[in-house]
């Protein structure tokens, strides 16, 4: 009796773990967000000043869905308007602003005396982040009669080899 309340317990415990976990849906949100980008085969880099993104999307672990679209976004502006290219790009974001701005005046101070570093900073007329579009990915198997079939013996001309049969999922 002692043992099956243990694994009752264990059991409920478990469930509420896994519960607590689930993938929860993502919710729009504002989010303060900056963008640091270098180059390192002509020693440019430059810093975004911090944006404010009023869709920007959380997913239920507070998360930027999508955040390396961000940083494409930058390095896409890098490439296009700077000519700068090979540019590593990230971002940073946060929902409370303060903490957004004390990161920022971190990475800010440890580039901007840099010797031999061409540092920028972008302001908004220079250069500004769009939110992204959500957009849930959705996996749905082939139904058995969509999967492509190997050709029949007699569709086969003669000396041809056979074709492998197909890719198991």
């Amino acid at each position: 009796m002692k043992r099956f309340i243990t694994i009752l317990l264990l059991m409920g415990l478990t469930g509420c773990l896994v519960q607590a976990y689930a993938e929860k849906e993502p919710e729009m949100k504002r989010v303060y967000i900056f963008g640091f980008a270098a180059s390192f085969t002509d020693s440019t880099a430059c810093q975004t000043v911090v944006q404010t993104l009023d869709s920007a999307w959380l997913d239920g672990h507070k998360f930027l869905v999508d955040r390396s679209l961000y940083g494409l976004q930058l390095q896409n502006h890098m490439e296009d308007a700077r000519q700068t290219r090979n540019s590593i790009c990230t971002i940073f974001f946060d929902t409370n602003p303060k903490r957004l701005q004390r990161q920022w005046r971190k990475v800010h101070k440890l580039y901007e005396k840099s010797p031999g570093l061409h540092f920028l900073v972008l302001d908004e007329e220079q250069f500004r982040f769009k939110a992204e579009e959500y957009k849930p990915i959705i996996i749905e198997d082939m139904p058995a009669e969509a999967t492509p079939a190997a050709p029949a013996e007699k569709d086969r001309p003669a000396g041809a080899p056979m074709a492998p049969p197909p890719a198991k999922r």
